[in-house]
């Protein structure tokens, strides 16, 4: 690393001072709590009011909703119509990839946390080559240095990943140097001559995680990225302790996508820099310090009530040795001191302060609840309505930031992983045409932008339901599906019976049976199945071997005409009417095919039995019924 990229990052970590300050403290707050820095007695009071982790806890599952959809993680629109037939499948095979074989799951949690705490959070996108998957990086915006200017990281001038590591872990991974004259300069808290100038020595910044480690067996890694003279994105890999000294090669990013491998997500936009975005920590900071305040307070009042104080009118010989129980006969003399009456209702002050402080990160309006006597119906649900409003706006933002990290992803699988196309959906095991595998999509996040939870969203499903039930412009199974999707995907085909898919269904199942009926098979009709389908499948067979001079043996068409026979007697059992006309059709077709004689042939056929002259039967046409047979039902 040249000294003048080295000394610009340092002043990257020097202009950001003031925020890691904000930082440790919203770190503190959240995950050791606000303590009292002095007590009123010895044993007072201590207590924390955790309403920064519980609001976050309270925003995580709207954004999480957000990043993991229902069924799919991302809508596929087609840029070029030839993808149109193929975008759902590409959905499910995104889809499988990132759920089944890579880790986002678990990252993008933490990359929520990291946003709701901070106002910034940032996901790493890379190709893991060991585990041939997608690979996923949640990292601590403390670890991300970008000139205070940046808006965008993918517009930075330069982006620095600090990446701490046990020395063992740096051997492992072998990409980096490990010969000895590297480790002994790199690793643990020692500041030896690194060979940069004096003035840069004395500029370096003995933060803790970002320059160098107290531990002696950990290395702190740093990966720069910067663009090169022809305005593409490179990476050089150095250690703070050396940056004179390359770790690995220079390289440009492998990556076909051209972007650096990361996706910021911001809980706020704001006219400032990188370091501008607040975060639930810093919105409401005062908030929490002001309701720990009351909380130990009204504590504090609690004891002095329990536990009152004593005024004795005249000194008490042994007085440290009073132990008072109750219906004990107090000591002449000694009377409880009268304390004046607390000046606020703390629960009704507290709650307010909640309430406010909620509203404040656009969390609905839970508070209200307690008021709720006194607010009309349509007042709680103006109140709730605007709170949503609020809220989408954030959840816009981070989708904006969630689409950037799965056009990454996608981009790496069509790089990396064009060859494994099986994939599982539901309980059934596929393989995406390759076809599919292209880059002329726009990839949205699928999960809703409502910012209710999947309850809320199968309860307007089940009023849709109720609203347009037996409507002759809604699909009513599609309304039926809506509602079983969000309950569990995997219950649609297993209850749903959609009638279209049921007819294609029964014609796959007659034409698997043909082949054995030109054989002369005799297959029985089951219950159950829809006959008038099934003979429609049978004659369309029938007409399409004549019209291509496909003969059908003697057997062939005396168990073709036997199953077709009992098929129209299955549906007269269902539609009477129509079945007799469909009859009359079927037999007319036969006797044209000579399937079954003519009616003129059947009475000259009984006066040659009567006489004793049969016609000698046709011969069999056995290599062409072999041949039908052949094609495995493929017509």
């Amino acid at each position: 690393m040249s000294e003048q990229l080295y000394s610009r990052i340092i002043d990257d970590i020097k202009s950001r001072s003031q925020w890691e300050v904000r930082q440790s403290l919203w770190y503190r707050m959240r995950n050791n709590g606000l303590r009292r820095k002095s007590k009123p007695w010895p044993h007072a009071a201590d207590m924390h009011f955790p309403l920064i982790d519980t609001t976050i806890n309270k925003l995580k599952p709207a954004f999480f909703q957000q990043a993991m959809g229902l069924d799919v993680l991302a809508t596929f629109v087609p840029m070029r119509s030839q993808l149109a037939g193929f975008t759902s499948a590409a959905e499910h095979w995104f889809s499988y990839k990132l759920h089944e074989k890579s880790n986002y799951s678990t990252e993008v949690m933490s990359w929520i946390d990291h946003m709701l705490v901070g106002g910034h959070g940032v996901i790493k996108t890379i190709w893991n080559p060991d585990k041939k998957q997608v690979g996923f990086q949640a990292i601590d915006p403390m670890h991300i240095i970008v000139p205070p200017w940046t808006k965008e990281i993918s517009g930075a001038d330069r982006i620095t990943q600090v990446i701490p590591m046990s020395l063992e872990s740096y051997k492992r991974a072998g990409i980096y140097d490990t010969s000895d004259k590297v480790i002994k300069q790199i690793v643990g808290g020692h500041d030896d001559d690194s060979g940069i100038s004096n003035e840069l020595k004395n500029d370096k910044l003995n933060r803790e995680g970002l320059t160098y480690s107290e531990e002696k067996d950990q290395v702190i890694v740093w990966e720069v990225y910067t663009h090169n003279d022809d305005g593409e994105w490179e990476m050089e890999t150095f250690s703070p302790q050396a940056p004179d000294q390359k770790l690995r090669d220079s390289m440009k990013i492998p990556y076909d996508h051209g972007q650096p491998p990361f996706a910021s997500a911001k809980y706020e936009v704001t006219d400032g820099g990188w370091f501008s975005p607040r975060g639930v920590c810093e919105m409401l900071g005062s908030f929490e310090e002001s309701l720990c305040k009351s909380w130990n307070e009204k504590m504090d009042a609690s004891t002095l009530f329990n536990k009152p104080l004593f005024r004795a009118e005249r000194d008490l010989p042994n007085s440290i040795n009073l132990r008072l129980n109750p219906g004990q006969i107090l000591p002449f003399g000694i009377a409880p001191v009268q304390m004046p009456n607390t000046p606020m209702d703390f629960d009704k002050d507290m709650m307010q302060t909640q309430s406010i402080a909620e509203q404040r990160v656009t969390v609905p309006d839970y508070g209200i609840m307690a008021d709720r006597d006194r607010r009309t119906a349509t007042e709680i649900e103006s109140i709730n309505a605007q709170s949503q409003q609020n809220m989408d706006l954030r959840l816009r933002l981070f989708r904006q930031a969630l689409g950037d990290c799965f056009r990454q992803a996608w981009g790496l699988l069509l790089q990396f992983d064009s060859k494994d196309l099986q994939y599982r959906y539901l309980e059934d095991s596929l393989q995406l045409d390759p076809v599919a595998l292209h880059d002329d999509y726009q990839l949205e996040p699928r999960g809703g932008m409502d910012m209710v939870s999947r309850a809320m969203l199968l309860n307007k499903a089940i009023q849709r339901k109720q609203l347009f039930a037996n409507s002759p412009w809604i699909n009513q199974v599609e309304l039926d599906k809506s509602i079983l999707e969000l309950e569990d995907p995997s219950l649609v085909p297993r209850l749903v019976q959609d009638p279209n898919q049921k007819e294609g269904d029964e014609v796959i199942a007659e034409k698997k049976l043909i082949p054995a009926l030109l054989v002369g098979e005799q297959i029985p009709v089951q219950q159950g199945i829809d006959a008038r389908v099934r003979i429609g499948v049978l004659m369309q067979f029938l007409e399409r071997s004549a019209q291509t001079g496909v003969m059908v043996s003697p057997q062939g068409q005396q168990a073709i005409s036997s199953r077709l026979g009992e098929l129209l007697n299955a549906y007269e059992q269902v539609d009477t009417n129509n079945a007799r006309a469909l009859r009359k059709d079927v037999e007319e077709f036969l006797v044209q095919l000579g399937f079954m004689p003519s009616k003129e042939e059947q009475e000259q056929m009984e006066v040659a039995a009567m006489t004793g002259q049969m016609p000698a039967p046709e011969a069999q046409m056995v290599e062409e019924t072999e041949a039908v047979v052949q094609q495995g039902g493929n017509y």
